[in-house]
């Protein structure tokens, strides 16, 4: 007595098996009703994948998902660059008024010696070139500017998770 497995059934659906195997394959399934029941599982579910019709893709669509992927692609690049860009001026700003708040901090000071004379020559190059920049941060402005600061993140930020959103639908779309 033979175990009839799915992968032996499947051939003798498909009629690949020799002579002497169709033989013993029938004894079986004379003495067993589960080994019939199978048979005819696999017979339906092999007719059915028959029936099944076959969808051609056209020549370029590989190409046309490619395209599609590499648009994708190149949102995702202008994500990074709005960020980095957003994320170069913060540190700019952040320079500028560490560089503020140097100059202040040497203005205080009585002056000794050549490193501090060194030091706020060096400031006061810095300085001078931002001098428009440097007249904006008074103690009235500089509560204004952290505002605006503040509302440019909070709009960089939800930009960001905007695109985020549209990059996920998007690739939801290629689905």
């Amino acid at each position: 007595m033979i175990q009839l497995s799915d992968e032996l059934l499947n051939k003798y659906i498909d009629g690949e098996l020799e002579e002497s195997a169709l033989k013993e394959i029938h004894e079986q399934l004379k003495k067993s009703e589960s080994d019939r029941r199978r048979l005819a599982a696999l017979q339906t579910i092999h007719s059915e994948l028959a029936s099944l019709k076959m969808y051609q893709v056209s020549e370029d669509f590989t190409s046309s998902v490619m395209f599609k992927v590499r648009k994708n692609l190149k949102v995702v690049r202008k994500d990074r660059n709005f960020i980095f860009s957003i994320v170069t001026i913060f540190i700019a700003i952040s320079l500028i008024i560490f560089g503020y708040l140097i100059d202040w901090a040497i203005g205080q000071s009585s002056g000794i010696g050549v490193l501090t004379e060194n030091i706020n020559n060096y400031v006061n190059t810095f300085i001078g070139s931002f001098s428009i920049v440097k007249d904006l941060f008074t103690t009235k402005n500089l509560s204004i500017i952290g505002s605006i600061f503040s509302f440019g993140i909070i709009i960089s930020g939800y930009l960001f998770f905007e695109s985020l959103k549209q990059s996920k639908r998007n690739l939801s779309k290629l689905h």
